[in-house]
């Protein structure tokens, strides 16, 4: 059984003795919204329960959109290990959710104006999906046309909407917009689909996973690689792609500039480790 260090345990008492002991009033509720959301006006109030049971929440009307909303305080329980070692106040709102439908409809004509003049699909705002193969350079954009209608929208400044897009029936991931940073992050899908294409025609593509070379290199080729400078297994996350290709069956490549080389890598994949390279430049490998 788990034992607890004294000063552990004395740490987490003196933490749950000075947490709330109970719901947050009214007025502390009023003043958690307009610190969290901005001015509102206050509806009405209902308390549920009584104790630890106890539940309160407000009922608040933005005055920047004029949406109604809710904030709830209640009492939770700290249990560690099947332990409960007391309860502690947690306060919640439906603001965010009902805020993020806001922006968006008033958001859509735009977004549907994007998504006809690119062909994509945005009937899921969390991620776009190109129908076809987009020119170069074009996720890139319409992310970025995704990120900065929704924050045109955003009139409390309160979003941070991180754009991922996808093409092929969500096959191939191109890239992801940073909604924190803004920042475009992306590897070329497409110069390894592309390349394995052309070494094997037959060879259809499946799907992409990140993972560490030892996963699917074999470790006399990784050992070579390291040679040659790439970077040891383990120091990078690297995105492999999977194919079917009638020979060889399931294929694995990669693009070695993740690990600090140049060209494709591709082999076989059959378990941990265990494939064989059928083509890779470094090694003066090819089928």
């Amino acid at each position: 059984m788990r034992r607890y260090a004294p000063a552990l345990i004395c740490m987490i008492l003196c933490t749950v003795l000075l947490c709330s002991c109970s719901v947050k009033s009214k007025g502390a509720l009023i003043s958690y919204a307009k610190s969290e959301y901005g001015p509102c006006e206050y509806v009405k109030e209902e308390v549920k329960g009584t104790g630890n049971d106890k539940v309160r929440t407000i009922w608040l009307i933005d005055k920047d959109t004029g949406i109604e909303y809710t904030v709830t305080s209640r009492m939770q329980d700290m249990n560690i290990d099947g332990s409960s070692f007391g309860y502690t106040e947690y306060t919640s709102s439906d603001f965010p959710n009902l805020y993020w439908d806001y922006v968006i409809d008033n958001a859509q004509d735009d977004l549907d104006e994007i998504a006809e003049e690119n062909d994509v699909d945005m009937s899921q705002l969390s991620k776009v999906l190109f129908n076809g193969r987009p020119s170069s350079g074009q996720a890139e954009a319409v992310a970025e046309a995704v990120f900065d209608t929704i924050k045109e929208y955003d009139v409390k400044g309160l979003l941070e909407p991180t754009i991922p897009v996808y093409a092929e029936n969500e096959k191939v991931f191109l890239g992801i917009l940073d909604g924190e940073t803004g920042e475009w992050c992306a590897n070329d899908s497409y110069k390894v689909i592309d390349y394995v294409v052309s070494v094997f025609p037959d060879a259809e593509y499946l799907s992409d996973i990140y993972g560490i070379t030892e996963s699917y290199v074999n470790r006399d080729d990784l050992d070579s690689l390291v040679a040659k400078g790439a970077k040891e297994s383990g120091e990078s996350n690297v995105e492999f792609y999977f194919f079917s290709e009638p020979k060889y069956g399931k294929l694995i490549a990669f693009d070695m500039e993740e690990i600090g080389l140049d060209g494709v890598f591709i082999g076989t994949y059959e378990n941990y480790g265990a494939g064989e390279t059928l083509d890779c430049d470094a090694l003066g490998i090819h089928p």
